[in-house]
């Protein structure tokens, strides 16, 4: 895969670039510099006395080293069973994260760590962090629109299906990215069944996705699990469609990665790193059950606008976390 050793060069020039600067390797190169980075974040500021909700977030924030080394070893061989467990280990922790972290939106901003997810066929994240209960989104967002879209799919939300397209259509007809256009669209197909449209907008997400800026860097475009993981999602809801849309040709999809996917069944991703027993405060954490997001009316809203309740979610995982033995 060209991306994949793309990726390869461009992660080793930067670690190259770090260790010319200030003497050491970052990102890590080797298992043990990955092991050392992690330690030294540990004795900096995971000893200290802590509440117990500060320390799932700092963990949660602070050990997140596993992101592109996972991805760097998976891609060595590559190794497809491994790149499966890093995107589930990669995007829960994202999750986790995102969900814990103020944000001004609500829970739709998880879209694409949740996609990411999908990926790996972790679907089991989206009652979590797209619970039924909560209200459909008004659809300021592309997040918001797609999720109501992805709702109406997984929950089979009959009754809200043209209120939802309705509020997409609008969206579209509104100043925005390529990137936005692609998922929207997407998401919009899927509801119609509409697999030559859908094969169409996954072709233009991949190019979409070269466009992206901040945060996207040269590095993180090369390899785009987050159109894997909308591809992978309709499998779920719609298998008849998923085997009727045509697979994206593109060197940010890795079409090998979609054929062990196949020739496997779809296994669900898990952990691909278990952090040593000083840190396994952490995986308590990935084992602990992950929360239901919850929303909360703003301060100086007029009623309508909701953010998501990082406070809560973060007690939630933190007494979650307690229960692990």
């Amino acid at each position: 895969m060209k991306n994949a050793k793309l990726f390869r060069k461009l992660y080793e020039e930067n670690a190259e670039e770090c260790f010319t600067k200030w003497g050491y390797y970052y990102p890590p190169k080797t298992w043990d510099e990955f092991y050392a980075g992690n330690v030294d974040v540990f004795e900096k500021h995971l000893t200290k006395d802590k509440t117990d909700i500060v320390k799932t977030k700092t963990y949660v924030s602070l050990l997140d080293t596993t992101n592109d080394f996972g991805f760097y070893i998976a891609f060595q061989q590559p190794d497809y069973e491994l790149l499966n467990n890093v995107l589930y280990q990669v995007s829960r922790q994202k999750l986790l994260r995102s969900a814990m972290t103020a944000s001004g939106s609500d829970h739709c901003n998880a879209l694409l760590d949740a996609a990411s997810s999908f990926a790996c066929n972790d679907f089991d994240v989206i009652p979590y962090f797209f619970p039924q209960y909560l209200p459909h989104s008004k659809g300021t967002f592309f997040t918001e629109v797609s999720v109501n879209l992805l709702r109406v799919l997984y929950y089979k939300e009959d009754a809200l299906k043209e209120d939802a397209l309705k509020k997409a259509t609008k969206f579209l007809e509104k100043k925005i990215t390529l990137w936005e256009k692609t998922i929207v669209a997407y998401f919009m197909a899927l509801v119609h069944r509409n697999a030559q449209d859908a094969s169409m907008w996954l072709q233009e997400q991949c190019i979409a996705y070269q466009k992206i800026g901040y945060p996207k860097s040269k590095i993180s475009k090369c390899f785009a699990s987050e159109i894997h993981g909308m591809y992978r999602f309709v499998r779920l809801v719609d298998e008849e469609l998923f085997h009727a849309i045509i697979r994206p040709k593109h060197d940010c999809f890795f079409e090998p990665f979609e054929v062990w996917q196949q020739e496997q069944n779809y296994p669900k991703g898990k952990l691909f790193y278990t952090y040593p027993s000083e840190m396994d405060y952490m995986n308590k954490i990935f084992a602990a059950e992950l929360p239901v997001v919850a929303l909360k009316e703003a301060d100086n809203s007029n009623g309508n606008k909701f953010y998501k309740d990082v406070e809560k979610f973060v007690a939630d995982l933190t007494e979650n976390v307690k229960r692990i033995v």
